[in-house]
């Protein structure tokens, strides 16, 4: 079989890790879409043997003509399938009228409510018009919400274990306090800090275990989006706190996790989490809201841990570890034992080509 693959940089991580293991079982020809050449695609593309597509600003009147230019060379490769990862507006517009089978994933079926990029969510829009019979599902959590939406279910490429940071990222500089090292436990926090992450939930449950005279550790790293001097107060006022108020450079993230141990997820709204996800792959368990995104990856106690998506029951179960760092070894096995089965690439793989079949057949 084969199918071409139109990814972005966006999902350079994840692209990484689905195309690592889809080009043992099929033809997979690879293109990657970007404004710019970086060092990392460059390293990204003579990895997969793929090519990279220069990408013009929406506005550029040339951009429609060489959205038109680059579907018609797709369509001479003969491909069984074309696969995107995501969608321009002008690619929504003309796939189908130049390709004769294609799907797209839909990372965000139900978006964020703070998103802003009106590009993203127009061409989400377009899609979600023009494509709908086409679009595939990140997660079983999502499937569920477009089939409410749109009263029938799409094909799942459900999301699968990150490897990619730990492939390509610095070594980490000191160990971790759950792998048998005495010390504080570190806790930490990944990624942009947006309204729906609730960052307010775990500074609060970090006030209540500071209020108790509990000692531990809790690291922030990730650009604040929002009320940024009212947080940096917050985090100022919890000792051992810290916060790395800046976007992580991909190198920096495997080191990141192995010198923390456990993560924490307070989110207000998920249907998929790539963070949980490179946890999974570098082994470090989190502690996740309570919500239908989390609960597909996570099976509670035994390889993260899942709170009631309140300050006071986060404090409880970051408590538990602080008195129990064992704890963290124990769901470190989980991982190995239960979450890599499920969801690495290896285990999904089959789904995914079954998916490109009945496409295929279609």
């Amino acid at each position: 079989m084969k199918v071409v693959y139109l990814t972005s940089e966006s999902y350079i991580d994840h692209s990484y890790t689905v195309a690592s293991e889809l080009k043992k079982h099929i033809e997979l020809i690879i293109f990657l879409q970007a404004k710019e050449a970086t060092i990392e695609i460059d390293r990204w593309c003579k990895k997969f043997g793929a090519e990279f597509v220069k990408r013009k600003r929406f506005r550029n009147p040339l951009s429609f003509v060489s959205e038109i230019l680059f579907l018609l060379r797709i369509r001479k490769l003969k491909p069984d399938v074309v696969w995107f990862n995501t969608m321009t507006v002008y690619q929504v517009l003309l796939a189908g009228i130049l390709l004769k089978k294609f799907l797209v994933v839909m990372h965000d079926v139900d978006l964020h409510p703070e998103i802003k990029d009106n590009h993203g969510m127009f061409s989400v829009k377009m899609t979600m018009k023009l494509a709908l019979k086409k679009i595939c599902a990140a997660s079983r959590v999502q499937s569920e919400i477009f089939k409410q939406q749109h009263g029938f279910s799409p094909p799942v490429f459900q999301l699968p274990v990150i490897d990619y940071y730990k492939d390509t990222g610095e070594p980490a500089d000191k160990p971790a306090a759950g792998k048998n090292i005495p010390g504080k436990v570190r806790f930490f926090f990944f990624g942009s800090v947006e309204k729906y992450k609730g960052i307010e939930i775990l500074l609060d449950a970090a006030e209540i275990l500071q209020s108790k005279g509990i000692d531990f550790e809790l690291n922030i790293y990730g650009r604040i989006k929002y009320d940024t001097e009212a947080i940096l107060d917050r985090i100022r006022n919890i000792v051992n706190a810290s916060i790395h108020n800046e976007f992580i450079d991909y190198r920096k993230i495997h080191q990141i996790y192995n010198s923390n141990d456990v993560l924490i997820l307070p989110y207000r709204q998920v249907t998929q989490c790539g963070p949980l996800l490179i946890g999974y792959s570098e082994g470090v368990p989190s502690i996740c809201s309570d919500l239908a995104g989390f609960r597909e990856y996570v099976t509670d106690g035994r390889d993260s841990m899942i709170f009631d998506n309140t300050a006071a029951g986060l404090a409880a179960k970051m408590e538990e570890i602080i008195n129990d760092p064992a704890i963290v070894n124990k769901l470190s096995k989980g991982i190995e034992e239960i979450a890599l089965k499920k969801f690495s690439m290896g285990a999904l793989a089959g789904e995914y080509i079954e998916n490109f079949k009945k496409c295929k057949e279609s």
